[in-house]
């Protein structure tokens, strides 16, 4: 029990005597403000805040599925998911649920360089 006590209070020593300069290197890589206080470096973008970053949508891509109905009104509307290059039929699980998706006519599909999901029946 000695012994270990003794190991925990030089651990604290070594720990006291490093801060010091530890607390140096902190102030140094922080500026000052003027008025009062540190201002600290800012946090880099996480991953998922880069993620989930708007991908700019083109001519015949829609935000609302109500915009794409009112373009293509004798079409079907799909939701494709930009990332993938894939288009799912309303009804499916990911139909305007994906990160970055837009809605479209499922005409245009073809020429933007989707295919449809192999997995999901046309309703």
């Amino acid at each position: 029990m000695k012994g270990a006590f003794s190991a925990l209070l030089f651990g604290a020593a070594l720990f006291a005597c490093s801060g010091g300069a530890l607390a140096q290197e902190q102030q140094a890589a922080t500026t000052q403000n003027p008025f009062g206080g540190t201002d600290q470096p800012a946090p880099a973008a996480t991953k998922k805040a880069r993620a989930a970053a708007p991908v700019a949508l083109k001519a015949g891509q829609f935000e609302k599925e109500a915009d794409a109905k009112a373009s293509c009104p004798s079409d079907t509307v799909v939701w494709a998911n930009l990332s993938t290059k894939v288009y799912h039929h309303a009804g499916a699980a990911t139909y305007g649920k994906t990160k970055h998706g837009a809605y479209m006519c499922e005409k245009d599909t073809a020429a933007a360089g989707l295919r449809a999901a192999k997995r999901e029946k046309r309703k």
